[in-house]
């Protein structure tokens, strides 16, 4: 399932928690049975994996240039692309 959250809907923002317990909520699934795909670190990967979401980061734009500097800020897959991301999804039992 994907799920989008329309943020004027939403009253919260990346990278504020709540607005990821809500599309968890909404989805019906646990952190974990969840993934992240996004191209901010900071927005995206850190409040996925702190929540115990799985994370895929596509480097793009002006994300590719992050340096990571913490455990945290590791996804567990590194993309450079969409495709590349729908081919490790297709591919991969899990995360």
């Amino acid at each position: 399932m994907i799920l989008s959250l329309p943020r004027q809907k939403r009253g919260v923002a990346k990278p504020d928690r709540r607005i990821f317990e809500i599309a968890l909520e909404r989805g019906n699934c646990k952190p974990f049975e969840a993934v992240m795909i996004g191209d901010r670190i900071d927005n995206d990967i850190v409040p996925a994996r702190l929540l115990g979401m799985h994370t895929i980061w596509i480097r793009q734009g002006f994300s590719k240039y992050w340096r990571i500097s913490s455990e945290t800020e590791k996804a567990e897959a590194v993309v450079d692309s969409l495709e590349e991301c729908c081919i490790l999804l297709l591919n991969s039992g899990s995360l």
